[in-house]
């Protein structure tokens, strides 16, 4: 994650963190919402790829924290880690292409 953050998109090879540090930046820069999008066929890291997304926003809001900024961003880096719960959740979701019983509980 150190690699990508405060590094403009393409400056670095493609990843994920540039994409979650961009946003991220953005949204503090602006103050507007920020959403990434992730989307792809069954089996293409979707789940995966959110869980880099947080990983990343809980470095970085953990980083800022250290950096003296307010309190509220070590509290954001703790909501983001304990959101994975309901991201599994949706990630396991039935869908009309993905009726795979093998991923629910049974």
């Amino acid at each position: 994650t150190k690699r990508y953050r405060e590094k403009p998109i393409g400056s670095e090879p493609p990843h994920i963190y540039a994409i979650a540090d961009r946003m991220y930046r953005l949204l503090l820069s602006s103050g507007d919402s920020q959403a990434i999008i992730v989307s792809g066929p069954s089996g293409a890291g979707k789940t995966e790829t959110c869980k880099l997304v947080l990983k990343h926003l809980a470095y970085v809001t953990k980083h800022l924290s250290e950096a003296g900024m307010s309190k509220s961003s070590m509290e954001l880096g703790a909501l983001l880690v304990m959101t994975n719960p309901l991201l599994e959740a949706f990630g396991n979701a039935e869908t009309n292409l993905n009726r795979n019983s093998s991923r629910f509980g049974k």
